[in-house]
């Protein structure tokens, strides 16, 4: 599809086709997660994804790229599974930063090699995920070795000037070893560390002994505060400040959605995209199968999921998900704190939805 920017009388950016003329209104999208494939070479305890071997075709991804180029989306983020298990990955990168599209990378570290960080130069930024110090970090990844490999991946990208990071899962397991994983992280490194993210394990019934306890909260927010002062002191950015250091017993509470309160706006801003189809939001739980970006964001689904998140009808997520997003995240803030006042007791939930009665 060949598209041309124009402005309507409004102000508003509009896309004409040029084949036949429709007009589409898309500047409000930001952001892209795509999932390359289910894939993963390890076995991490707190995942919950299927194994699945489909992975989204080279072409048809280059295809998205330049639709979410034409309509004004300015970042891509490489999701998993672990996306270096596809094997065009490299070249899917390649070819979105060749559009002028921020691309981001989320990765568990250990297949990143010399050779490949050198064709990632052009990356916003990469964020490998690790969870704890050494060998507790290998039990919760399930594979020996993969701390001195993720270890080795920030190392590679700080080497070739690539804005990196880390990202880790509070869990029961490592509740009690954050402030000793920054402190490793920061010595292997050489103090090139930039940014540090932190999110609480997401859990089903089946996972639920992985979640923090009770007893353990008041550690993990003492380790929160020396961490984020740390990182102040050595110009560190310590994403999530507000959700972590004022309200983080609400984001360890797993068993509630909220949705955030005047209605969600990551619909209008967000795509995610798997080999399933197309998706407005991951939580939401609706594929949408279209032959490309443009017909999915028009399509009746995509028209009522926005409708349901506007209203506030939608099934409700859980915090830190899209914190990205900071309307989202003031949005699930308020939410959560006023809702948490008057909602009924946990056990009356069903299936993420409020039993009305």
């Amino acid at each position: 599809m060949s598209l041309v920017r124009r402005v309507c009388q409004c102000g508003a950016e509009l896309l004409r086709c040029e084949k036949c003329g429709a007009e589409h209104l898309f500047s409000l999208y930001e952001k892209m997660d795509i999932a390359l494939s289910e894939d993963c070479n390890l076995k991490c305890i707190m995942c919950r994804r299927q194994e699945d071997a489909a992975r989204l075709d080279k072409e048809e991804v280059l295809a998205v790229f330049r639709e979410a180029s034409a309509i004004g989306m300015k970042v891509v983020s490489f999701c998993g599974g672990e996306p270096f298990m596809h094997p065009a990955m490299l070249d899917l990168v390649e070819g979105a930063v060749e559009l002028g599209l921020k691309v981001q990378l989320t990765t568990n570290g250990t297949l990143v090699t010399p050779e490949r960080i050198k064709r990632l130069r052009g990356l916003d930024c990469m964020t490998v995920s690790i969870d704890a110090p050494g060998e507790l970090h290998d039990q919760i990844r399930g594979l020996p070795g993969t701390y001195e490999k993720a270890c080795r991946a920030l190392v590679l990208a700080a080497d070739e000037g690539i804005t990196r990071g880390t990202n880790t899962v509070i869990q029961r397991d490592n509740a009690e070893s954050l402030w000793d994983l920054f402190e490793e992280l920061m010595d292997v490194t050489d103090g090139r560390l930039q940014y540090v993210r932190h999110a609480p394990v997401e859990v089903v019934p089946e996972t639920a002994d992985l979640m923090v306890t009770d007893e353990q909260v008041p550690l993990v927010q003492e380790q929160l505060r020396r961490i984020a002062a740390a990182c102040d002191e050595r110009d560190v950015y310590f994403s999530h400040r507000k959700q972590l250091l004022e309200h983080l017993p609400l984001y360890l509470d797993k068993w509630t959605r909220h949705r955030p309160l005047g209605g969600c706006a990551i619909p209008r801003k967000f795509v995610g995209y798997s080999h399933l189809g197309f998706y407005l939001c991951w939580h939401q739980g609706r594929s949408i199968r279209a032959n490309g970006l443009v017909e999915a964001l028009e399509s009746e689904v995509a028209l009522e999921t926005l409708r349901e998140a506007a209203a506030s009808e939608c099934v409700g997520c859980n915090a830190l998900t899209y914190s990205w997003d900071e309307e989202w995240n003031e949005g699930i803030l308020r939410g959560k704190l006023v809702r948490d006042e008057h909602l009924p007791d946990p056990q009356t939930q069903i299936h993420g939805q409020w039993d009305a009665d």
